[in-house]
């Protein structure tokens, strides 16, 4: 009797290891299932990727990232990383900070990260730079690329403007309010003569505000 309630002991723990082992690879085989077909974002520059590893948004650099994954991310600072691309940045849709100094982007499109306040993207190749239409938006940070032109008619909300040494022919700043908001606007070493600005902007022009000498504020600019 004794021999027989042991072996009957042993038979009921041998079966729930058994399910116990069941169990965890039913779990794994879901996991596996749910990461095969979440929906994911294409990320084409590798070493954006890497970063992005790095940084616990992602595990492998294959090309491509959860979309879920990197849907809440708030901030970005990627500065010195390499960085050629930063295609798929449309999807981290609650940014509102990006550094990415540094590097060797020449297009830059963040026209659907709507929530962005910061942007900064100095010393690249940068040649294209699409805004979101956004007022919140507070400070891009832009000197030293190669931008010919900038559309800021929706960013009412400046407070940094920082476009120093490109290769900027014309710009209009008018739509921002006022010269107060704007504290801080740089556009030296461009090749344009005149800067459009609103009434009460060109009624008191910021100290924190420069220009190349020969450059005027005005209210209309030919």
């Amino acid at each position: 009797m004794r021999s027989t309630f042991i072996f009957t002991i042993v038979l009921v723990i041998l079966s729930l290891g058994c399910s116990t082992d069941s169990m965890d690879s039913s779990m794994n085989s879901d996991e596996d299932l749910i990461q095969a077909t979440a929906p994911r974002t294409n990320i084409t520059d590798a070493a954006f990727e890497q970063a992005l590893v790095e940084l616990g948004y992602d595990d492998v650099v294959d090309g491509t990232v959860i979309t879920a994954d990197i849907a809440e991310v708030n901030s970005l600072v990627l500065n010195d990383k390499g960085l050629t691309d930063l295609s798929g940045i449309q999807d981290f849709k609650a940014l509102d900070n990006l550094w990415v100094n540094d590097n060797e982007i020449v297009s830059l499109d963040v026209s659907s990260n709507i929530l962005l306040k910061f942007i900064f993207i100095e010393d690249n190749g940068l040649t294209s730079l699409s805004l979101p239409a956004s007022s919140i938006l507070e400070k891009v940070s832009a000197f030293n690329n190669n931008l010919t032109s900038l559309d800021i008619t929706s960013n009412t909300g400046l407070q940094v403007l920082s476009l120093a040494n490109n290769a900027i022919s014309a710009i209009d700043i008018s739509n921002v309010p006022n010269a107060f908001q704007l504290n801080t606007f740089s556009i030296e070493e461009n090749p344009l003569t005149c800067i459009k600005v609103n009434e009460f902007q060109l009624e008191s022009i910021p100290d924190q505000w420069t220009k190349d000498v020969e450059d005027i504020f005005a209210l209309v600019c030919n």
